[in-house]
Formats: C-alpha cells, structure tokens, sequence
C-alpha cells in the first residue's frame, strides 16, 4: 500500500509542477505535460487533490473577472502584527471525486497556533481562503496537509515572517 500512496504522490507531484504554467497560460506546455494533467483530472478518481498554489493576501476579489483570486497579495512579504490576511489556496482534484478533508495549519515558532478543517472536491480549479489575524511576531510556518483517516500527508508548506 505504501508503494501505491508514493506513486499517488509522484503523480501528483508532477501535477503540480504543470498546473502554475497552466493557470498562468505564459508558456504552451508539452503535449505529455498536458496529457498528464488530462489524465490525472478525468481517471484520477480516488487519488489526493494537488494544491496548486497558496498565497497570502490582504483581500479577496468578490466580483468581475478576477472573482476569488488573491487581491493584495503579501507572499513572500513580511507581515505586520495584528494584520488580517488570507490564506488563498487552489487546489486540483480528480473529476468527481468526492469531497476530501484537508488540515489547514499556523504554527508560531514550532507551536500550533490555528488549526482549519476544509474540504476539497473534484473540480480542475477549486480555490478557497481562510481569514486570520497575526497576533504575535515570530517565524510563522503554514501546513496545508490532506487528512487521510489514518495518516496526514503534506500537501505543502509556508514560511512566513510577522513583524511588529
């Protein structure tokens, strides 16, 4: 069984090195990357969603074309104590699957400090947010991990730096 969730995970590894290119449509891909990523959304039933990108993000766009997407978006910037900021994520699942647990996760200097349940579905591009405030300086570390039942594999992770 393990040799299984290991192949699932290189599959969905490779995923997730297509799908950025993808989404930002800046370069064609290969005709065996783009066949990997069909064949991982119409015959992947039952393997685990990819998360495709994380962003941190001062607000959501609610309307017009860019609808859901990150507005303000902080990555790889300090954030500043006491900030509201979202966790945006997208994630990729197979065509039909059903609905899978996902942990979301801030941990300030190797303790847990915020912990979110969310669920993916099957859908090519399924992005959600969370909302949280910043109360304390520090290194900050953000786990998304998928909540097998029996195990949690990391889906991917965030460092983040809070300042006064």
């Amino acid at each position: 069984m393990q040799s299984i969730k290991l192949g699932r995970t290189f599959i969905m590894a490779a995923a997730l090195g297509l799908f950025p290119a993808l989404a930002l449509a800046a370069d064609k891909p290969t005709a065996d990357e783009a066949k990997k990523v069909i064949d991982y959304y119409y015959h992947g039933k039952g393997l685990s969603p990819v998360l495709v990108e994380t962003r941190i993000c001062h607000d959501i766009q609610h309307d017009g074309d860019d609808k859901n997407e990150c507005a303000g978006d902080v990555t790889g910037q300090p954030i500043k104590k006491g900030d509201s900021d979202y966790v945006w994520m997208a994630f990729m699942a197979p065509n039909g699957s059903d609905a899978q647990p996902v942990i979301v996760q801030l941990e300030l200097n190797g303790a847990v400090r915020w912990v979110r349940n969310i669920s993916v579905s099957g859908g090519l591009r399924t992005r959600t947010w969370l909302k949280h405030t910043f109360d304390k300086p520090g290194a900050w570390k953000l786990k998304i991990s998928l909540d097998t039942g029996t195990s949690v594999t990391p889906l991917g992770t965030m460092d983040l730096n809070v300042q006064e």
